[in-house]
């Protein structure tokens, strides 16, 4: 009977179609054999290649109808190949024995995948589970485009403010993994890259074409600063050295602190005396630049500064919280005089009045001694 059939194909057409019913004829109900000759056999960063010999229809004889490929982070078994993803686009079968090859592609970068086959005839017969293979997608290759317009704006005495347009994850695509932001006080190149501060607390990168900005802070006023930039991915692949922005910082703007504890504490007939704490140089830090000592004999305020004279000879600051003494001279006897002092740094920066003092110029000097003093009788 089964040599019957196969000399006529309608027969065998017929007898073909009533597998579908209920496979009566067991010759036809044979499934393809699985494949245990399944390799991965190359990988890019998002694809790996597959090959393997095709079965045949029967068995390993004629050609079989269906593939069935999937793929997973995990190995596969059969209790869990329904979960695993199908891919899309296999090829037709070839006859049996042939070579096969599939690339299976949209593969993340760096990631180990495993893979196994069904095949199927044209019933279908499904063949049991192919022998399941692993490889591993390259590491990404694709570097992140350099940043082409970093640019310095907002400077203070302390911070320079970047902005610049991110760059992708592939070129200008995607979003990357990390910034590398460095600067210098001297134009950086590829050469002198690995000298120069790297900035910490950059921030993520956008989605490629986003516009980002950076403070960058900490810096010393009056310095000209160059700043570049390199981009990374997740590998990470870098890019190559943005283009190097430049700017300078802003002038000193922390002013000494205001001295608040100016006394009087020695006179002479044309003197004064004058103690206080010595101020930093930004606020109570440091060592401040210059004081400016004034007398009046009214009180002093800041609308009045400019016209209260100016004393000689003035102490150089000394270190915050230091005792400084001074003593004005070329005063005038019984009177009454105001005292006040302004604290600079080297900028320079004044600091606000200090509190104001006053004292009276005692008169030391007594009446001349009598000399033509003279005695006469009555």
């Amino acid at each position: 009977m089964r040599d019957l059939l196969l000399s006529d194909r309608s027969a065998w057409r017929v007898l073909r179609s009533v597998v579908a019913a209920g496979c009566l004829i067991s010759v036809l109900c044979m499934p393809p054999q699985a494949r245990a000759q399944f390799l991965a056999s190359s990988a890019s960063p998002n694809s790996i290649t597959l090959t393997w010999t095709a079965p045949g229809d029967d068995g390993d004889v004629g050609t079989a109808a269906e593939y069935d490929i999937r793929y997973s982070t995990s190995a596969i078994t059969a209790a869990n190949w329904s979960a695993a993803t199908l891919v899309s686009g296999e090829p037709a079968p070839q006859a049996t024995g042939s070579q096969e090859s599939f690339s299976v592609g949209n593969l993340d970068p760096g990631t180990i995948y495993y893979f196994a086959m069904k095949v199927a005839d044209e019933v279908p017969n499904w063949s049991a589970l192919s022998n399941v293979v692993n490889a591993t997608t390259d590491p990404e290759q694709d570097a992140p485009a350099p940043v082409a317009d970093l640019e310095v704006v907002n400077p203070t005495s302390s911070s320079l403010t970047l902005t610049w347009t991110a760059s992708g994850d592939d070129g200008n695509v995607g979003t990357a993994s990390t910034y590398d932001i460095r600067y210098t006080t001297a134009a950086i190149t590829e050469a002198n890259w690995d000298a120069a501060v790297q900035v910490t607390g950059e921030p993520s990168p956008a989605v490629a074409g986003s516009a980002q900005s950076f403070v960058v802070s900490g810096l010393s006023p009056g310095i000209a600063y160059y700043f570049a930039i390199k981009v990374g991915d997740e590998v990470p692949n870098w890019s190559g050295l943005s283009n190097v922005a430049g700017a300078s910082t802003g002038p000193e703007e922390n002013a000494p602190d205001a001295i608040a504890d100016l006394q009087a504490i020695g006179f002479t007939s044309s003197s004064v005396t004058l103690t206080w704490t010595a101020p930093g140089d930004d606020g109570d830090v440091g060592t401040a630049g210059v004081y400016d000592v004034r007398y009046s004999t009214s009180p002093i305020t800041e609308a009045g500064w400019d016209a209260a004279a100016q004393a000689t000879g003035e102490p150089a600051p000394q270190a915050a919280g230091s005792q400084e003494t001074f003593a004005v001279a070329e005063l005038q006897p019984e009177t009454t005089y105001y005292f006040a002092v302004r604290t600079a740094d080297e900028v320079p920066n004044w600091s606000a009045l200090s509190n104001v003092v006053s004292a009276i110029i005692p008169d030391q000097t007594p009446p001349d001694a009598i000399t033509n003093l003279q005695a006469s009788t009555p």
